[in-house]
């Protein structure tokens, strides 16, 4: 319908194409609602993203960074899909299809956003809450609406033949319907839009099927035909109530609507149907939200610098990524490339040299990999992984919950996946370190033992150098250093093998003016030469890739080891 494809509209999408709303989108969202909805939504799943290891990755910001959806159906998939990893590869090809189809066919995708930008955000997804949470009950006194309908038609047919009799009648009844549809009204008005929105998917799915465009009809366009067909009665019935318009026309339309309840029995009989189109509607809102979303995704690529497509082994423990970036870093991060197979990975380093980016890094990678079949990488080759993470455990003031506590619970649930029959992605950084040194070194120890005995890639970050050598039969060492001086404080964010021999703590204190007093005496403490660089490993250069670098654990991880030692 030419309603949908207004120049204005054309011209609005085509401007948007690629580009970054994540600073509109952060005004604009509730994510209590989203979460809420997510439940709601919620299906059997082989694997949900948990609350701690969402918000470990920061993965609101790159949930923003990522939706380009213009409908709400579209954000609130978005959102869902990123929930719930994938498993199955040819369901991921699928989606990559899709994608790819829309990213190279500009007329087609033009139309599509075209009918999903009148489709619109609301503010509050009324549409969701009404097919995922129900239908709000009506009172018992709704049966009365056709009754009173009838009542007002008989009152003014009879005031020809019983005059004032008949208009007193007349008057009564308008005072009475008035005053039930303004408490009726009362009841039903948060869930109208709700309705209406309902009724313009309708339209949208019928829409999206009449552009029938091929590579789209197998996925979408077949089930949005039969749907518009089989909900068109709540279609029409939906387009009673809702209309606005202005003058006096429309104001004596608003009156007659009252005196004969005509919003009233129209809402009544959409939640009827509403009620038995339910388990259509539901599939209607996933599939319109899922194509918006594959949108979104293709609009996110598009404006990426570094993006690769997966490739998954049938091999349990693999992990090779080449140089791989955070996607909220892409334009203006350092790339790392990593090969895991097999083993586990302990990662040493100095304050803010990267560590933490890089642990967020390798799990949001494997996120996007198994939900959108996307890596801000040059290339990512890996197993299927169970993803949970421990990065950033918070206390509780309130709940009484120490920070120890947290974290030794976060961990908790790493132990409760690792006998899954698939390969686990644990990730950790400063493993307990909410309690003291001695007992921090023995629990960690144990506890990275006892995950790299089972199917697991463990990847954590400590600064317990300690840690290291316990586990060295198991986990591979590499680190991130720095050039740390009284004068600047210098980081290349550069992932290197073997341990950091010399941590930048008293350096940091030292750049930032602190008594040479204090520095010295504990410079004698620790052993270290004060004020000078730490001696680290050499970082194994990608051919031609400047900056960016390769770093490989597995059956070559002794001689690595030993060879980051003599580099140290």
């Amino acid at each position: 319908m030419a309603k949908y494809y207004k120049k204005s509209r054309i011209q609005y999408v085509q401007s948007h194409w690629g580009k970054d709303f994540s600073d509109i989108r952060k005004e604009e969202l509730s994510f209590r609602d989203t979460e809420n909805h997510f439940v709601s939504m919620m299906k059997r799943a082989d694997w949900i993203l948990d609350d701690q290891t969402w918000n470990d990755l920061e993965m609101n910001e790159v949930y923003c960074k990522m939706d380009r959806a213009y409908s709400k159906p579209g954000a609130q998939v978005l959102y869902n899909e990123l929930r719930t990893p994938v498993f199955d590869e040819k369901e991921l090809k699928r989606r990559d299809r899709v994608m790819d189809y829309i990213l190279h066919h500009q007329e087609q995708r033009d139309k599509l956003g075209c009918i999903f930008y009148s489709l619109g955000r609301s503010e509050y997804d009324g549409a969701c809450s009404l097919l995922f949470k129900g239908i709000p009950k009506l009172p018992e006194y709704a049966s009365w609406t056709n009754t009173l309908a009838i009542l007002m038609l008989i009152s003014l047919i009879s005031i020809p033949f019983f005059k004032l009799s008949g208009l007193m009648f007349a008057v009564i009844m308008f005072v009475v319907n008035t005053f039930y549809h303004q408490k009726l009204n009362r009841r039903t008005e948060a869930a109208m839009p709700g309705v209406r929105y309902i009724a313009s998917m309708i339209d949208a799915a019928e829409e999206i099927a009449n552009l029938q465009i091929p590579q789209l009809e197998a996925d979408y366009g077949d089930f949005f035909q039969k749907c518009a067909k089989k909900c068109a009665p709540l279609r029409k019935k939906a387009g009673v109530f809702g209309g606005g318009g202005g003058g006096d026309l429309a104001g004596l339309l608003e009156y007659i609507q009252i005196l004969f309840l005509v919003e009233d029995r129209a809402y009544i009989r959409c939640t009827n149907l509403l009620e038995e189109y339910a388990p259509v509607l539901r599939v209607l809102y996933r599939k319109l939200g899922e194509l918006d979303a594959l949108m979104a995704v293709a609009s996110f690529r598009r404006g990426l610098r570094r993006s690769a497509k997966p490739v998954f082994v049938e091999e349990p423990q693999v992990l090779r990524v080449e140089n791989i970036i955070h996607p909220l870093l892409e334009r203006e991060g350092v790339a790392n490339s990593l090969t895991v197979e097999q083993k586990n990975v302990v990662i040493t380093g100095s304050n803010m040299s990267g560590k933490s980016t890089f642990l967020r890094t390798i799990a949001t990678g494997a996120l996007m990999a198994q939900t959108f079949y996307t890596v801000c990488a040059d290339s990512y080759e890996a197993s299927f992984f169970n993803i949970v993470t421990s990065i950033s455990p918070s206390d509780d003031l309130m709940g009484g919950k120490s920070y120890y506590m947290a974290e030794a619970e976060a961990l908790l649930r790493m132990l409760r996946v690792v006998e899954e029959k698939r390969t686990s992605l644990l990730i950790v950084d400063e493993i307990f370190r909410g309690t003291n040194p001695i007992e921090r070194v023995a629990a960690a120890s144990s506890l990275l033992r006892y995950l790299g005995e089972r199917n697991t890639l463990v990847i954590v970050a400590t600064h317990d150098i300690e840690i290291t050598n316990k586990v060295a039969d198991q986990y591979d060492s590499y680190h991130f250093g720095e050039n740390v001086t009284k004068e600047k404080l210098d980081f290349d964010y550069t992932l290197k093998r073997g341990v950091l021999k010399a941590p930048n703590g008293i350096r940091i204190l030292e750049y930032l003016g602190y008594p040479e007093e204090i520095t010295e005496e504990a410079y004698k403490e620790t052993g270290y030469v004060g004020a000078q660089p730490a001696l680290e490993s050499e970082a194994v250069p990608d051919e031609g890739s400047g900056e960016e670098n390769v770093t490989e654990a597995g059956p070559m991880a002794a001689e690595e080891k030993e060879d980051g030692e003599n580099a140290g």
